[in-house]
C-alpha cells in the first residue's frame, strides 16, 4: 500500500480525521535530477520534538523498477514533500494544509529484498533538516557581544542558511533577556547554539527556552513561560471515551469532529515521584558561586514555595504539586536545600559589565532546574487521528473519564440531592486530578496504508486540583477544564 493519501471529497476536503493527501514527494539527486518517489514510497514517519532542533524523516521505499540503481541514489540526495488539501479546524471551519518540507538524506540503515518477490526490493533512508546537515560540515570561530537570543537567529542565518521569517521566537514578555560576550572556538554551529540555548531565560519569568523545528519548516525559540501560559492558546480538546452518539451519515460534521477528538490510546507515566524531583531542583537547591576574579564566594537557596509559587511563575494549570502537610521527621521538601546543589565559577572582572557568560545563571539557574523538573509532573503519551497542526509546543486538553462504572456512579450521586443540584453537567464523570492543559513535548506524523495518525508525548508540570482544597479529597471539586461532558462512554459535543 501506498502513502499517497485518501478519504478526500471533490473539494479536495478530508471527510475523517485520519485523511490526508501528499502532492509529491520529490528527491533530487547528485547531478541535480529529480523524481516523484510517491508511489513507491510505503511508509514515512516524521518526528519532531522540544528537545531537538531538527526534524528526523525516516522514508520507506519499495523498487521493482530498478529505481535505486538507474536513478541512482549514492548518499547525496535531497527530499521535498508537499502536503496539500483541507481539513475542518476542531470540527467546524475548513482549514488549509499548504506545507513543504525539506530534507538532505544523511543515512540508508535498511536494504532488503521480497522473499515472495524476488524482483522487488526495498530501502529506507533516514533524513534531517538543511541547516542539520550544513552544521555537521563545518565549524566557526569568532567572538561574540549580544543577547542569546541574537545570537541564535545570526548563527542560523549567516552560518546555516536560515530565512530569517524562518526563526520564530516567543511574544512580547517572553523575550530572551539573557545578554553575554566571549569567544567561540572551532565549534560546530549547532553545537554553539546548544551552548546558548542552555544559558537563555526569559524575562520576569527566569524560564528556560526550547528550539526544535516544526513540519511547517520554522525554526522555534520559544520560552516554557510562554508554552505553559494563556498567551499559548489551547488548540483543541480530547477525551478518552469509547463511544459515539452522531451519525457519519446524517451528521457528518458532528462526526468527523467527534472523531477528531478521540484519543485512539494512552499509556501513561505519572512521573509522581517527589523525590526524583527534589534530587533535580523542583523544590528546593543550594547554588553555590565563587567569583574568581574578586575572590569571593556566595551561594542562593532557591524555595519552592518562596520563589516559584509565591512569585507566580507560570505554570499550565497554576496549582502547586506539592503539599506543605508532607513532613519527613519535622521538615518540609521545600527544606532540603542540599538535594540538589550547584558550583559554578565565575568571573566578574572578564569583561566590563559583568557580561561572563556563567554570571547569568546566578539569576537563572536555580529557576531552569525547576522549571525543567516541574516539567515531568505528569506525562501521557497517546494516539490520535492525524493532524499537521499538531506540532510539538502546542497545548491542548486532555478529558479522562473517572475510573468507575457510570451506573454506580450515578446510584452514589442520587443519595445526595444537594451533590446533584450542585454539580456541572458532565462534570461529575470527569478525572479531574487527569484531566486538564497538557503541553505536547514530541510528536511522531505516521502515514501508512493510506492512513496518518499522529503518536503524542505530552507534559504538565502543574495538578488542577487545589491540594489543599477539602473537596478535592471528597471528590467534590470544581475545574476549570470546560464543560464537555464525558459519561456513559460517550462524547457529547
Amino acid at each position: 500500500m501506498g502513502i499517497r493519501g485518501k478519504n478526500l471529497d471533490s473539494q479536495n476536503l478530508a471527510v475523517v480525521p485520519s485523511a490526508y493527501r501528499i502532492t509529491s514527494i520529490i528527491i533530487t539527486n547528485y547531478r541535480g535530477e529529480k523524481a516523484d518517489v510517491l508511489d513507491i514510497s510505503t511508509r514515512m514517519v516524521i518526528n519532531e520534538s522540544l528537545y531537538s532542533n531538527t526534524l528526523t524523516l525516516k522514508l520507506t521505499l519499495k523498487d521493482s523498477t530498478n529505481f535505486i540503481e538507474d536513478f541512482p541514489i549514492i548518499g547525496q540526495e535531497k527530499i521535498k514533500i508537499k502536503f496539500d488539501y483541507k481539513r475542518l479546524s476542531n470540527g467546524e471551519e475548513e482549514d488549509d494544509i499548504d506545507i513543504e518540507i525539506d530534507f538532505f538524506v544523511n543515512e540508508y540503515p535498511t536494504f532488503g529484498s521480497s522473499e515472495n518477490q524476488a524482483y522487488t526490493q526495498a530501502i529506507s533512508l533516514l533524513a534531517i533538516s538543511e541547516q542539520s546537515y550544513i552544521s555537521n560540515q563545518k565549524k566557526i570561530s569568532r567572538s561574540y557581544n549580544n543577547n542569546t537570543s541574537e545570537e541564535i537567529l545570526r548563527i542560523f542565518h549567516e552560518e546555516l542558511d536560515l530565512i530569517k521569517s524562518k526563526f520564530k521566537t516567543s511574544p512580547e514578555g517572553h523575550e530572551a533577556i539573557s545578554t553575554s560576550q566571549g569567544i567561540i572556538s572551532n565549534q560546530r554551529p549547532l553545537d554553539v547554539i546548544e551552548w546558548f540555548r542552555r544559558q537563555t531565560y526569559s524575562e520576569n519569568t527566569f524560564s528556560p527556552f526550547f528550539l526544535y523545528q516544526t513540519v511547517d519548516g520554522s525554526f522555534n525559540f520559544k520560552s516554557m513561560s510562554y508554552l505553559v501560559s494563556k498567551d499559548n492558546e489551547v488548540y483543541n480538546r480530547y477525551y478518552d471515551v469509547r463511544g459515539f452518539n452522531y451519525s457519519s451519515l446524517e451528521q457528518p460534521e458532528l462526526n468527523f469532529r467527534q472523531s477528531d477528538q478521540r484519543i485512539l490510546s494512552v499509556s501513561s507515566d505519572l512521573k509522581l515521584n517527589k523525590s526524583i524531583q527534589s534530587r533535580r531542583g523542583a523544590f528546593a537547591s543550594k547554588n553555590n558561586y565563587l567569583d574568581y576574579g574578586n575572590k569571593t564566594y556566595t551561594n542562593f537557596e532557591y524555595n519552592y514555595q518562596k520563589d516559584f509559587l509565591d512569585k507566580e511563575l507560570p505554570s499550565l494549570e497554576g496549582k502547586k504539586i506539592l503539599s506543605d502537610k508532607f513532613l519527613i521527621g519535622d521538615q518540609k521538601l521545600t527544606d532540603f536545600t542540599q538535594a540538589h546543589c550547584e558550583y559554578i565559577s565565575v568571573n566578574s572582572k572578564a569583561f566590563d559589565g559583568n557580561s561572563n557568560y556563567n554570571n547569568m545563571s546566578k539569576i537563572s539557574r536555580h529557576f531552569i532546574n525547576a522549571y525543567n523538573a516541574l516539567s515531568d509532573t505528569i506525562t501521557h503519551d497517546i494516539r490520535l487521528h492525524g493532524n499537521l497542526r499538531l506540532t510539538a509546543g502546542t497545548k491542548i486538553e486532555l478529558i479522562f473519564p473517572k475510573n468507575i462504572d457510570p451506573l454506580v456512579r450515578k446510584d452514589e450521586v442520587s443519595e445526595n440531592k444537594k451533590e446533584e443540584d450542585e454539580m456541572e453537567e458532565g462534570e461529575d464523570h470527569k478525572n479531574k486530578f487527569l484531566s486538564g492543559k497538557y503541553l505536547i513535548t514530541s510528536v511522531i506524523h505516521e502515514f501508512s496504508d493510506d492512513e496518518y495518525y499522529v503518536n503524542l508525548r505530552v507534559k504538565r508540570d502543574s495538578f488542577s486540583v487545589d491540594l489543599g482544597s477539602d473537596s478535592f479529597i471528597s471528590g467534590g471539586l470544581s475545574s476549570n477544564v470546560g464543560s464537555g461532558p464525558v459519561g456513559g462512554g460517550l462524547l457529547d459535543l
